[in-house]
């Protein structure tokens, strides 16, 4: 087995960060391992009345940095060693296309209440070439 050394988290929301990282914090703290967080600002929004009003991307980029920085001061807080990443694109490919450089993936799953996986966890889980940790 492949030793552990590079955790890559992926970043959605405030919710998500704070369950993925109380996972991964003590796996990297335990193995020496470092964390990398990585947000995928979407390359278009969600609805059409948020794209007309404009603002949405500057909102995703400022979400994006606020998380990272969240995870960054926990992260030092254990003494692990941190790094991030915004990427844009359809998060489930650009995961996939960052997984290379990593160890492991962690990343949550949909909060919609359904025993189902949500289409980014589950593409990620069927086509990644790395160990994936999917948090509830």
């Amino acid at each position: 087995m492949k030793p552990i050394k590079k955790i890559l988290v992926a970043v959605g929301n405030e919710s998500s960060l704070n369950r993925c990282l109380n996972v991964a914090i003590p796996i990297a703290k335990g193995i020496g391992a470092s964390i990398t967080g990585i947000y995928v600002l979407a390359p278009y929004p969600r609805n059409l009345y948020v794209a007309l009003e404009q603002r949405w991307r500057k909102h995703e980029k400022e979400n994006a940095e606020k998380y990272l920085e969240i995870a960054k001061e926990k992260c030092k807080e254990n003494g692990i060693e941190f790094a991030q990443i915004i990427a844009k694109g359809q998060p489930r490919e650009t995961l996939l296309e960052h997984e290379k450089e990593f160890d492991l993936i962690v990343l949550g799953r949909a909060d919609w209440g359904s025993k189902l996986l949500g289409s980014v966890s589950n593409g990620v889980v069927s086509n990644s070439k790395k160990d994936v940790l999917l948090v509830k």
